[in-house]
């Protein structure tokens, strides 16, 4: 079982230490990117109100029920993830690219039939498809020089005085097995010291860490809605998400020590890769109380993942000055759990100018202390560090859409709060979009691009009086979305 740290010191991403079924697997599974259809990501989401798009069976499953006719859209977009880190006066940058499918699907509109025109409902839909939720291809590389502490200082206290048998078989056992951390001969009871007590203490190490990521949170979604006499419209969606999560990362230190060194160095290499599927509820309704304005709601029902797989696998080598070079691995870790992501709730309003175009604007919260990890029994650890550090968020978006013949532009702006409650982190992202459409009866293509950043700080390890100094890590994402639809009959 890995080791349930302060989110003070794990906050967000990786750290030195992979921590697995705690709180950062809920974090990065509960939030989601600005992905969707061209038209969707062009007015940076705020499209509660709108409808008419295949985005709206994801966001606000209401919008469904504004379609006049039926249609089919396919959504490739190119994803520019990139970081760049400051550690102790050292500044690196890093980046990855993927293409991958933003959504596809269809939506189906039946009008009722002559002989109901009593009814209120003028019309029903029904669609399904794949909306892409979330992007994790990203690469991060840090580096600097540590003339405080070292891992393996954390390590000394990760074991304690236990039984080189007990050891993590996943960190400290592979420290243990290579002569980085060993005991003191004669010690009454196990007393570790770390090999740079060998040559009479830590005097620096220059630190690298390499983080890649990969994979996608995707969601299969099957929805209904209607009109009701072109005032009301309905909607609800169920959706059915699955996550892909590989992550590889590289840790290394560099004895600064000279001339009288002992250790030289030493790596330590960890592998994670996540699989698992869920589901959830969405429901949302739009009115138009007046011909110029559109108003929204929509509720997100927590979405409930169910034995998610970790498959986790760590090794460490460590080479000396004497020649001398060791290697261990560790065995392959399989472990199931549950999560249970934060509900969410979306108020959205437009503004329409005729036929001219219109300005939107949703405000979405959420709160993160809602999610939690189970069976709660197992996790109960990881479940308070989410209730005494996560807290609500509140998402801000506005966007605008302006027509001349058949031809749309489009531009938008998002701020995401931050998930942490005040004075652990930032982790605030903000976000400006621009597009294009046109529109025919029968096709309609539309182009994005979105521009999304953040800061958050970035530990590298860290336990008690054993702390780095944070990384101060900037991230920058580029999507670009082409969208192409067919309507139809």
């Amino acid at each position: 079982m890995k080791k349930i740290v302060s989110l003070l010191l794990i906050l967000y991403l990786l750290t030195g230490m992979v921590v697995a079924q705690n709180e950062e697997d809920v974090l990065r599974y509960s939030n989601t990117h600005l992905l969707g259809t061209a038209r969707y990501m062009g007015l940076s989401g705020a499209y509660g109100a709108i409808g008419a798009d295949f985005s709206s069976l994801s966001s606000n499953p209401a919008g469904i029920g504004l379609y006049r006719r039926s249609d089919f859209s396919i959504t490739p977009v190119m994803h520019f993830g990139s970081t760049t880190s400051s550690y102790n006066g050292e500044m690196h940058d890093d980046s990855r690219s993927s293409f991958a499918l933003g959504n596809a699907g269809f939506v189906l509109n039946f009008e009722t039939k002559k002989n109901l025109s009593q009814s209120p409902v003028k019309s029903v839909q029904f669609g399904t498809g794949i909306n892409r939720l979330k992007d994790f291809n990203n690469r991060i590389y840090i580096q600097g020089v540590n003339e405080t502490n070292s891992l393996l200082d954390a390590y000394l206290v990760y074991a304690g005085n236990m039984n080189p048998e007990f050891l993590n078989s996943f960190d400290t056992r592979l420290a243990f097995e290579t002569y980085l951390i060993d005991t003191i001969i004669g010690a009454p009871q196990p007393t570790y010291v770390n090999a740079y007590s060998y040559i009479g203490g830590f005097n620096g190490a220059l630190q690298r860490k390499s983080v890649e990521t990969r994979g996608s949170i995707n969601e299969w979604v099957l929805s209904g809605g209607m009109n009701l006499n072109d005032k009301l419209y309905f909607g609800i969606t169920f959706g059915f998400p699955w996550i892909r999560y590989f992550q590889e990362s590289v840790y290394s230190e560099v004895n600064q020590t000279a001339p009288l060194k002992d250790l030289d160095q030493f790596n330590y290499v960890e592998d994670l890769e996540t699989f698992g599927n869920g589901f959830n509820i969405k429901t949302g309704i739009i009115a138009r109380p007046i011909g110029w304005l559109r108003v929204g709601f929509a509720y997100h029902s927590p979405t409930w993942y169910s034995d998610l797989r970790d498959n986790w696998r760590t090794s460490m080598n460590a080479y000396y000055t004497n020649g001398d070079y060791f290697s261990e691995d560790s065995p392959v870790g399989e472990f199931y759990y549950d999560i249970e992501t934060p509900w969410k709730i979306m108020a959205s309003a437009t503004i329409m100018f005729g036929n001219m175009g219109f300005i939107s604007a949703d405000y979405e919260y959420t709160d993160f202390s809602n999610s939690s990890l189970k069976p709660s029994f197992d996790y109960s650890a990881a479940n308070d560090v989410i209730r005494n550090n996560f807290g609500p968020s509140n998402t801000f978006r506005i966007g605008t859409e302006w027509r001349s013949g058949p031809y749309q532009f489009r531009g938008g702006y998002a701020n995401q709060g931050s998930p942490f409650k005040s004075g652990v982190n930032d982790g605030q992202t903000q976000s400006f979009s621009a597009g294009l459409g046109f529109r025919s009866d029968i096709y309609f293509i539309d182009a994005a691009l979105v521009y999304s950043f953040g800061n958050m700080d970035y530990y590298l390890y860290g336990v008690q009086n054993v702390r780095p100094n944070p990384v101060d890590n900037k991230y920058e994402v580029l999507n670009f979305a082409l969208t192409v639809g067919y309507r139809f009959d």
